[in-house]
């Protein structure tokens, strides 16, 4: 009888919609809820609505659709993806609204999915309903590096990266402070991907006067994106822990054979007994810069061999637990309980 899943939001720059959809859609049709709103006869033969980042935006008009969608029978899956939306983590009164929305949301679910299975204790927090918990592995990048070429760099100097949209809770300036603080020989910092807003593109630019540090302040379509990573000997992810959970930026890496250091997120902590990363943990902003600091060296020391190991090692851990098959299998299960 059901035919379709509406996913939210259906489109957008990121990959890993279109990784997710393509794996929903081994069994069902993914169709974006204008295709569904006004369509009875596509609702009544709808499974469920999936939901991305939706705490961000969750108004009363939007509670009231979700209702009616529970009426209708549509079953409804939550994807929990941060702690709080990363851009409330210093607005009081946005992240008690944003929290209150993630209890309503938790409340209201028929399953919510997981990325990471160190997430749950933080999902805790909005529902002790641990029947609804399902973890699902992140999607791998493969489909998108398959489209990049193999790339080098162009001379012997050990390269950090830092590849994703460029906002404040990543910690971009204090990875700048980090490097050149380290004043590493024969070492440079590459930050790729587009700026949060042209005063903060100028604040980065600023910044990174005086030192070997490259940057590509634009969007990158997925192959480039796959080429300025493998130019790395590491990708550096120095995410801010009070709202960072999960990190698809990691995947990325591990799928163009490179290695990450990593703060000590919960999909960092379901990583913890492998040797193909680097993970730090702090509590304060000094301590962040101290052990980012620590980390950065150690990656440096290892040597540009080491690391490429360890990038190779992810890769094929990656494959293995993160490519479609192992997710479609997840999701089924998830399909069955609903």
């Amino acid at each position: 009888m059901y035919k379709y899943i509406i996913y939210e939001p259906y489109e957008g720059t990121n990959a890993y919609l279109e990784n997710m959809k393509r794996c929903w859609e081994n069994k069902y049709k993914v169709i974006p809820h204008a295709s569904a709103e006004d369509n009875l006869y596509v609702l009544l033969c709808t499974k469920a609505i999936v939901l991305n980042w939706i705490e961000s935006n969750l108004d009363k008009k939007k509670k009231k659709q979700l209702l009616l969608y529970k009426l209708l029978g549509i079953k409804i899956v939550w994807v929990f993806h941060n702690r709080i939306p990363h851009e409330f983590v210093d607005s009081g009164q946005q992240a008690k609204t944003a929290k209150k929305n993630m209890r309503f949301m938790a409340g209201i679910s028929d399953a919510i999915i997981l990325h990471s299975r160190n997430s749950r204790k933080y999902l805790l927090e909005c529902t002790n309903n641990s029947k609804k918990f399902f973890y699902v592995p992140h999607p791998d990048y493969m489909r998108q590096s398959r489209w990049g070429r193999d790339v080098q760099n162009e001379d012997d100097c050990f390269t950090f990266v830092f590849q994703g949209a460029v906002l404040p809770y990543k910690n971009i300036e204090l990875l700048i402070k980090v490097f050149k603080d380290l004043k590493l020989p024969d070492c440079k910092l590459h930050i790729a991907g587009k700026a949060y807003d042209e005063m903060y593109e100028k604040k980065i630019r600023e910044l990174c006067q005086g030192a070997n540090i490259c940057l590509t302040l634009e969007y990158l379509s997925d192959s480039a994106v796959g080429e300025v990573i493998r130019k790395a000997n590491v990708m550096v992810l120095p995410y801010d822990l009070r709202s960072s959970m999960n990190s698809g930026a990691m995947l990325n890496a591990f799928s163009n054979h490179r290695t990450v250091i990593v703060s000590n997120n919960a999909m960092a902590q379901d990583y913890k007994e492998k040797d193909f990363l680097y993970i730090y943990d702090y509590s304060s902003q000094q301590e962040h810069y101290e052990q980012l600091k620590k980390t950065m060296k150690v990656a440096y020391e290892n040597g540009i061999a080491a690391n490429r190991k360890m990038g190779e090692n992810a890769y094929e851990y990656t494959r293995k637990y993160n490519g479609d098959k192992a997710v479609i299998h997840k999701l089924e299960k998830v399909i069955e309980a609903i």
